[in-house]
């Protein structure tokens, strides 16, 4: 009976182990360094945008099991505020990244356009987009 113990508590505390590491690795994807590092390495491969031009702030992430929704703020480094725009993503944890699988334009209530009233977006109307911007159709120019 003692061998029959020992190989069942060898079995459970390897279980047990096995468990807590696989809980701490995924945490260590649930943090808004990550999805910041993975949208920028996202939004980096484009060809069309100079992510050093840019400042990138993940304003707030809310993670759902395997999915996140995260606001994110791109602003030409050195820029007004008005120059800046939102993009809200939803993303899926795949292995160890987190992959955009939709992003839409955010709350641009806070910035001005180019007429100068609160709220007017660019590229809601003929308003050119502000350098750096992507695209809002996911097409490179």
């Amino acid at each position: 009976m003692t061998q029959y113990n020992r190989n069942v508590k060898f079995r459970v505390c390897g279980a047990l182990l096995l468990a807590v590491l696989l809980v701490s690795c995924n945490n260590g994807m649930r943090t808004r360094e990550a999805v910041e590092r993975d949208i920028r390495k996202s939004v980096g491969r484009r060809g069309d945008l100079n992510m050093n031009n840019l400042d990138v702030t993940v304003n707030s992430v809310n993670f759902h099991g395997n999915k996140a929704d995260a606001v994110v703020g791109f602003m030409p480094k050195g820029g007004l505020i008005s120059q800046g725009m939102t993009m809200r993503y939803t993303l899926e944890q795949r292995g160890n990244e987190w992959v955009i699988v939709n992003r839409q334009m955010g709350d641009m209530h806070a910035h001005t356009g180019a007429s100068g009233t609160p709220g007017s977006a660019p590229g809601n109307s003929a308003e050119p987009l502000p350098p750096g911007h992507p695209s809002l159709d996911g097409n490179p120019k």
